[in-house]
């Protein structure tokens, strides 16, 4: 059986900082970046660009 150990990548969602919702999953490397991920993407409850900051997947 494989074990379940805690790697460096881990797996996050993208929450709009207008709407609130989460419209994007990513994987990011704890190693490499230790803050919190911001991306400008595009909101389709919104319709247009908004910044996207990371957050915990339920």
């Amino acid at each position: 059986m494989a074990k379940n150990k805690k790697g460096n990548v881990e797996l996050i969602a993208l929450k709009c900082s207008e709407c609130g919702r989460r419209n994007y999953t990513t994987k990011k490397n704890r190693k490499n970046m230790q803050g919190k991920l911001e991306l400008n993407k595009y909101c389709p409850f919104d319709r247009k660009h908004t910044l996207h900051k990371e957050s915990k997947i339920k």
